[in-house]
């Protein structure tokens, strides 16, 4: 089965606050784009329509993040950041110091360290050095970075690789459409429509269809992700490697199915029989998450069904996250986790919070469906 995933929220988000800051105009959002990307697309063109606002994210913590770095910088606005009671519990401290060393006029309307936020916009000394080691979230770094501040950090997220590999190609973008001479169109709809055509799918989603076929066989072909993508989470197809499941690459995108199968002389992707997919796994699985903590429901679910042991390190961020995702594993609950949702229903549990789904994956469950019938 062919399936659709959805763009990668992580470079739409991106792209949408770089559009914001020079002037390009923002991409179409329509109602089949993630969630997340819905919600910044909406705060931007609030705050873009008006000199004093009140943001709701919701629970999306990049929209937070971003916002709280893209609203210090606009002279004259003042911004009021909020969201649902889970995010008055996610920390966003470091961020706002890192801000205020560059001059920004934050204040905490809640605990300290939390949002609610209250930003009065300001001019900021971007040339100033910012040191922000050891972040709590990635998006931290990301968010200053696409402001143009000049940050030092020892993270080696590749996550922040993107950042800057989006923000270079699209100042690309700008400055080539600034000097083309074969269109009537303004810079500001050269540079939109160019990179709305260019976005990539997302391997995040793509992690629960490696969880299907790992827990369900079957072949499964993914359109539009790349090996050379930057998105960090193509570690998925290395990971699951170790959980039965082959990655076939090619030029339209990647096709899924069991390691038993996938080298077989009779098989369609050619090759010799090997032994039985069970016994092509390991018992114990050691990963590091430090760089990819959304994996983690849909790797650790798909252990405990296969009854291999999982060695998670680097998940201190993971009970920061949209639940307190080492918990909502150990317990089988979603506690409105997008990620907690879908890796629980394929691994066969009941899951009655589905609306929250539609924060990254809107068409998940109709894909899921879809696959249950075959």
């Amino acid at each position: 089965m062919t399936i659709e995933l959805p763009i990668s929220k992580s470079i739409a988000n991106r792209l949408l606050i770089l559009q914001a800051i020079h002037g390009d105009g923002l991409l179409t959002v329509s109602a089949t784009l993630p969630e997340d990307v819905q919600i910044l697309h909406r705060a931007l063109c609030l705050i873009a329509s008006s000199p004093h606002c009140l943001i709701d994210v919701g629970n999306c913590g990049t929209a937070m993040r971003f916002l709280t770095a893209y609203a210090a910088q606009l002279e004259n606005k003042v911004t009021v950041l909020d969201g649902v009671e889970r995010m008055r519990h996610r920390p966003i401290g470091q961020l706002v110091d890192a801000l205020r060393e560059i001059g920004a006029d934050i204040e905490y309307l809640g605990k300290e360290g939390f949002p609610p936020l209250r930003i009065k916009g300001c001019i900021l000394d971007k040339h100033r050095i910012v040191t922000l080691d050891n972040p709590q979230s990635t998006q931290f770094i990301s968010a200053l970075l696409l402001i143009g501040a000049n940050v030092q950090t020892n993270s080696t997220s590749p996550y922040i690789t993107l950042t800057r590999e989006i923000i270079e190609s699209y100042l690309q973008r700008v400055r080539r459409a600034n000097y083309s001479e074969q269109s009537e169109r303004t810079t500001a709809q050269r540079s939109t429509v160019s990179i709305a055509n260019e976005l990539e799918k997302d391997w995040s989603s793509a992690t629960f269809w490696y969880e299907y076929v790992a827990l369900h066989g079957g072949e499964i072909t993914l359109p539009g992700l790349s090996r050379d993508s930057l998105q960090g989470d193509k570690v998925v197809a290395d990971i699951f490697a170790h959980l039965g499941v082959h990655t076939e690459y090619t030029p339209e995108g990647i096709i899924l199915s069991p390691i038993a199968y996938s080298e077989a002389s009779n098989s369609p992707h050619g090759g010799r029989p090997i032994a039985a997919q069970a016994a092509s796994r390991s018992k114990i699985l050691i990963q590091d998450f430090g760089t990819c903590p959304d994996l983690y429901p849909a790797v650790a679910l798909t252990c405990e069904r296969l009854g291999i042991e999982l060695h998670a390190i680097g998940v201190e961020s993971l009970p920061l996250k949209e639940s307190d995702r080492l918990r909502a594993v150990r317990e089988h609950r979603t506690d409105h986790d997008h990620r907690m949702a879908m890796a629980l229903l394929i691994a066969g549990y009941e899951v009655d919070d589905t609306a929250c789904i539609s924060k990254s994956y809107p068409q998940f469950l109709e894909h899921f469906r879809q696959l249950r019938k075959k």
